[in-house]
């Protein structure tokens, strides 16, 4: 009898597989429904974005190497899917909930710098990836350049979930 193997470790979806639209679907149908919660338990209104670096209150693009540590806001939620990875020495990122107090997993994105696009989804559980109102999570990003950059040519695909009242305003504390 022939032993079924399965893939061990992060796999992303390249853009040009319908799989990565899937998998955005999945999350903008995830945020939205975050929204609409919020939206009715708070009589607020709500909005989603794409993650920019204002979020952040970052002014690039780019990931920062090392541990980021984020808490958000009340009433914003964070839905990670992908990543666009234009560097080379990026192989890694890992999420932990907390300040590094529970590992949440591994993304290995270096493959994805190979991709023509450039672009990959997470295929993985994404729920383990999802950031609400006042929680604080951390992301370490790894970069195999020596010395070690102060960041790395990538970004993190993610939806926002925030009031309209904080429309293109840090979500974070």
């Amino acid at each position: 009898m022939e032993k079924k193997m399965s893939i061990q470790g992060t796999i992303f979806a390249p853009t040009h597989l319908d799989e990565f639209y899937s998998i955005v679907g999945e999350r903008y149908a995830s945020a939205r429904a975050e929204a609409a919660r919020i939206g009715d338990s708070k009589q607020i209104q709500m909005r989603l974005e794409h993650l920019k670096p204002v979020h952040f209150e970052w002014t690039t693009y780019e990931l920062p190497t090392g541990d980021t540590l984020i808490t958000l806001e009340d009433n914003c939620a964070l839905f990670p899917y992908a990543i666009l990875n234009n560097d080379e020495s990026f192989d890694y990122m890992k999420w932990y909930q907390g300040n590094k107090i529970i590992y949440i997993g591994d993304w290995f994105v270096k493959p994805i710098y190979f991709f023509q696009e450039k672009q990959g989804a997470y295929k993985g559980n994404l729920s383990h990836y999802e950031f609400r109102a006042g929680e604080t999570f951390t992301f370490t990003v790894h970069s195999t350049t020596t010395p070690t950059p102060s960041e790395v040519d990538a970004w993190l695909m993610a939806f926002v979930v925030l009031p309209r009242t904080l429309a293109e305003t840090k979500i974070t504390k």
